[in-house]
C-alpha cells in the first residue's frame, strides 16, 4: 500500500509543478481538446495567474506532508546522547547493591563452614569529609523480607545511627539471593589490609521448648554454592583497627581488590 501512496504524491507533485512553471502548456496539453476552438477559447492571463498560485498551493502542501511523514524517521537516525548511568550503577554495576547497615568488625580467624565469595571493589570512608550521600538512599539488605536474619553479619547500630558510621571502608559483594552475608574476615599489617567475606544460610530459629533438642546447624556449602548463578549485589562496612591511610587493600590471597571512586 505504501508503494501505491509514493506513485500517487509524486504523480501529483509532478502535475503541480507543471501547473507552477508552465499552466499554459497544461491547459492545451490537458483541456484544449475539450473545446472546438482553443486559441479562441484559450483562458486570460489572470486565469493561467489562478493556475499557477493552485498549483503553488499544491507544491507546498505536498512537501509539507512529506515533511511530517517523514520525521519520525528522521529522527530516528539522528544520533543519539548515550543514556545516562545512574552514580550508583556507574559505580557499582546492575543491579544497585543493598546495604548491610551493621557495624562489622572483621576476624582473624578463617572460618571453614562458609562460603567465600569474592570482593568485587572497595571504597575508602576516611579518606572523604562526609558519608557518600548515595549510600543514604540504598536500601538495607534483608533476606525475604527478614532484615535481621539469624547469624547476620555485624552488629545492629543504636536507634538513631548508621552502621555505616563508624566504618573505615565500604566493600562490594555478590551472593546467593537465598544466602546471607555472615563473617568478616580483616587482617590488617602496616602495608596491607586483607579481607575476606563469607555467605552462609541462615540459622534456623529456636524452637522455644526448652527440652527440645538444639536446632541442626545448616549446610553452608551445599546451600550457597559459589557458582549460584542468581546472587544480588551488597555492600558491607568495615571497621578497620585503624584508618586505611596508604596500605594496600587485598583479599587473602594476595590479590589486589579494585578501588571504586565516589561518583556524585
Amino acid at each position: 500500500m505504501s508503494w501505491v501512496l509514493g506513485v500517487v504524491a509524486v504523480s501529483l507533485g509532478l502535475y503541480f509543478l507543471w501547473g507552477l512553471l508552465s499552466p499554459r502548456s497544461q491547459w492545451h496539453a490537458l483541456s484544449a481538446w475539450s473545446v472546438s476552438n482553443p486559441h479562441a477559447n484559450e483562458p486570460s492571463g489572470a486565469s493561467y495567474g489562478w493556475r499557477r498560485l493552485l498549483s503553488a498551493v499544491g507544491v507546498i502542501g505536498l512537501v509539507s506532508v512529506g515533511a511530517i511523514a517523514s520525521t519520525p524517521q528522521l529522527l530516528a537516525a539522528l544520533p543519539r546522547d548515550p543514556a545516562v548511568t545512574p552514580p550508583v550503577e556507574e559505580m557499582w554495576g546492575d543491579p544497585v547493591p543493598h546495604l548491610v547497615n551493621r557495624s562489622v568488625y572483621g576476624s582473624t580467624t578463617v572460618p571453614t563452614n562458609l562460603v567465600s565469595v569474592p570482593v568485587l571493589g572497595y571504597q575508602d570512608l576516611d579518606e572523604l569529609d562526609d558519608l557518600p550521600p548515595y549510600v543514604l538512599e540504598l536500601s538495607s539488605f534483608t533476606l525475604l523480607g527478614d532484615g535481621v536474619p539469624n547469624g547476620y553479619i555485624g552488629l545492629t547500630p543504636a536507634e538513631g545511627f548508621s552502621g555505616v558510621g563508624p566504618a573505615d571502608l565500604l566493600v562490594n559483594v555478590r551472593g546467593s539471593v537465598l544466602c546471607i552475608p555472615r563473617e568478616a574476615v580483616v587482617i590488617e599489617t602496616d602495608s596491607t589490609v586483607q579481607i575476606a567475606i563469607y555467605y552462609g544460610l541462615p540459622d534456623p530459629a529456636p524452637s522455644g521448648d526448652p527440652d527440645a533438642a538444639p536446632p541442626t546447624a545448616p549446610d553452608h556449602v551445599a546451600g550457597c554454592p559459589a557458582d549460584d548463578p542468581v546472587t544480588s549485589s551488597v555492600l558491607i562496612p568495615i571497621t578497620l583497627a585503624s584508618e586505611l591511610g596508604e596500605r594496600t587493600v587485598q583479599a587473602l590471597d594476595g590479590s589486589e581488590i579494585r578501588k571504586v571512586k565516589v561518583v556524585e
